[in-house]
């Protein structure tokens, strides 16, 4: 596997009127197509205009498609690199027939000319003099029926020396539903697989692993190899999980990677480590680098840095060691991962094996420039005893950082987590839920986290029922909350609580609340007013929101349901997948809905979490969706600091941001404030809390 030359790729996918409409199609092709083009994964070119590498629409034609892949092929030819050819949509084969035709917005199943052969489309594009090779991705039902008949390509203009690689998601009587290849896939080539080597290929090991992802549909795969001149083989992508196993070993895949890299730079006699590396392992290691002799397979400007390496792990292995058994009893992977986003600590730094990846990655990659060698550490594990909550561990975790010269650093954290967590459970909630048709006359402030059995409650009056009056109610609240507050504690988190038809509309972090808006000084969280209603039905829907938030947080992918126009027209079968539950966890929508109010007020009762693109927000080629999963561990705290750049002159010109996102959110916090108003008895308007 080399990176000699460019690779071409082309993703489509088409809806069919005559057919279903395929909620999950843009998101999918999306998906596939980021990490089919990401550099470090499937190393395609990523190509954009008229004839892009990324066709979806729901009004394609059999020569728009045609005509994509003529272009795919030109490219392919010019650098003489192979193509990959994904069709996401709908299929079907006619009858007596297994021939996969692929269907556009015209098609139907009664005649093969207002849809595409798939089998003919791979002949002719993998016949074609200098593409290297084509792998075709067939997400449809009947996919088996892209499999192209042998026989046409040997007789073809290339008598046959070519190659092709074909999978497929269903056999050729099977439908394929919701996507799954296309998820499986992304997330397989995403994470990588294991003992696979370099580069994952088109093979059974891939289709192994998307079996065990998908249920109820027959993965399949087709090859034809007849090109005995090819440079090297035909890779799908970069295997990013290539690094052998480290079980029954002290050390992980990022810890052996520094250091198989340091030792192949100190000698270069192709001295090998052993698998696992065990203590005694090290131990040998140690002893080699401190008594062999340099001699002229050895460089001496990397031993010190072998050395370095050998002793962090050491030291990193005993600390994993420590940790299993200071938190014995509350040692979890949510726990872990908390900690890892309250110390600073990327979400790449969350290994195979969770801990060790953290603690290896905080020792290893995270130690800044001009900072003591063990801070990043230091942090990591202040941010464990933070998260604990336990006192002893706090004790026994400061003998780790005693050790390593490191108590400052261990200590300097400890007291900035805990006065983040003081200012996280400090906030003042804002209710505009009086607010019928347009703004409210007067608004609901509630100061929380003070200590007090029940949060402080008063109400405000708006200078006038308009954006300008409730800014100012809101700047009013603000000044009484800061005067409850004992010195020096701060306000920084403000809940802004609305009815949909406001939310719709209206940004409250942009809100003037005195010399500037609300946002500046403030992380504003946006909720909906209609969980804190007395409504009989506001406890089952509460309810239900706690249940869906305990199953995300055991869900290791990205918990959102998108949704695009298609969907949102079709009214009998969004309203069905809400009455059963498919929506009740996060909901995504793809674009900005005129009638966004309306898609609000539909959506709110049973998704705890809803997002969305700004109205004036710039089109982006991985979509919200790719957006929403680069940052999804990081919300929605990491909202308000994506507001505030986007208010910064860095922004103008970029393409959308997460800055760009809109979100009502309702985490488990947030539905714990609300209880106390379920199935309430309100007696009047001045009812206190």
């Amino acid at each position: 596997m080399t990176d000699r030359q460019r690779r071409h790729v082309l993703v489509v996918g088409a809806q069919c009127r005559s057919m279903a409409t395929l909620t999950r199609l843009e998101e999918a092709a999306r998906e596939l197509h980021t990490v089919l083009t990401d550099p470090a994964r499937g190393g395609c070119a990523h190509r954009t205009g008229e004839r892009g590498s990324l066709l979806v629409g729901a009004e394609l034609t059999p020569e728009d498609v045609r005509e994509a892949l003529r272009e795919a092929v030109r490219q392919a030819r010019a650098d003489n690199s192979v193509l990959v050819v994904a069709l996401l949509g709908h299929g079907f084969t006619p009858p007596q027939q297994s021939d996969l035709y692929y269907m556009v917005a015209g098609s139907t199943t009664d005649s093969g000319m207002s849809a595409l052969n798939v089998g003919q489309l791979l002949t002719e594009a993998v016949d074609e003099p200098g593409v290297d090779g084509v792998i075709a991705l067939i997400d449809t039902c009947h996919a088996t029926g892209a499999m192209p008949d042998a026989r046409r390509i040997a007789g073809g203009v290339k008598a046959g020396r070519t190659r092709l690689s074909v999978v497929t998601a269903a056999a050729a009587d099977q439908t394929a539903r919701g996507m799954r290849l296309s998820f499986a896939l992304a997330d397989v080539l995403r994470d990588g697989i294991a003992g696979a080597g370099p580069a994952v290929y088109a093979d059974s090991r891939l289709t192994d692993a998307l079996r065990e992802r998908i249920m109820g549909q027959a993965v399949g795969r087709f090859e034809y190899d007849n090109d005995p001149f090819a440079a090297e083989g035909m890779w799908l992508a970069r295997n990013v999980h290539s690094a052998p196993s480290t079980a029954g070993g002290v050390v992980g895949p990022l810890g052996r990677q520094d250091l198989e890299e340091a030792v192949s730079m100190w000698r270069g006699d192709g001295l090998r480590l052993p698998t696992p590396l065990t203590l005694a392992g090290f131990g040998e290691l140690d002893t080699f680098t401190r008594e062999r002799e340099v001699d002229g397979s050895a460089d001496p400007r990397w031993h010190d840095r072998v050395r370095h390496v050998v002793a962090t792990l050491l030291r990193c292995a005993g600390t994993v060691e420590l940790l299993n058994t200071v938190l014995a009893s509350v040692l979890t992977s949510d726990l872990l991962r908390e900690a890892r986003r309250l110390s600073g600590l990327p979400a790449e730094a969350e290994g195979t094996e969770l801990l060790r990846g953290l603690v290896e990655y905080a020792a290893l990659r995270a130690v800044g420039a001009d900072e003591p060698l063990w801070k990043a550490s230091a942090r990591f594990l202040a941010a464990l005893a933070q998260v604990s909550g336990s006192d002893d561990v706090a004790t026994r975790l400061r003998k780790w950082a005693r050790e390593l010269g490191a108590v400052t650093e261990f200590n300097d954290a400890l007291t900035e987590f805990t006065r983040r967590r003081q200012e996280g459970e400090l906030r003042l909630v804002v209710s505009l839920a009086g607010a019928l048709t347009d703004w409210p006359e007067e608004v609901d402030a509630w100061l929380v986290g003070t200590g007090e059995p029940l949060p402080v409650h008063r109400r405000f009056a708006c200078a006038s029922p308009d954006r300008a009056g409730t800014g100012k109610a809101i700047g009013t609240a603000l000044t009484w909350a800061r005067a409850l507050l004992p010195a020096p504690a701060t306000l920084v988190n403000v809940d802004v609580a609305a009815p949909a038809h406001l939310l719709a509309r209206w940004q409250p972090e942009e809100s003037k609340v005195g010399l500037r808006l609300l946002g500046v000084n403030h992380d504003v969280v946006v909720r909906w007013s209609g969980r804190m209603d007395p409504a009989d039905e506001s406890a089952e829907m509460n309810d239900a929101a706690r249940k869906a938030l305990r199953s995300m947080a055991a869900c290791a992918t990205v918990p959102v349901e998108w949704i695009g126009a298609a969907a949102l027209g079709d009214h009998e079968a969004l309203e069905l997948g809400l009455s059963t539950g498919r929506y009740d966890t996060v909901v995504g929508l793809d674009h900005h809905p005129d009638a966004l109010q309306d898609v609000l007020e539909q959506l709110l009762p049973y998704a705890p979490i809803i997002l969305w693109p700004r109205q004036d927000a710039r089109p982006s080629d991985d979509g919200l969706a790719g957006l929403v999963r680069q940052h999804w561990q990081s919300l929605p705290h990491g909202l308000p600091d994506a507001y505030r750049n986007r208010w910064s002159e860095q922004h103008a010109g970029c393409v959308t941001c997460l800055g760009d996102v809109r979100a009502i959110w309702h985490d488990e916090a947030w539905l714990e404030f609300c209880r106390p108003f379920e199935q309430r008895v309100v007696s009047g308007p001045e009812e206190e809390w």
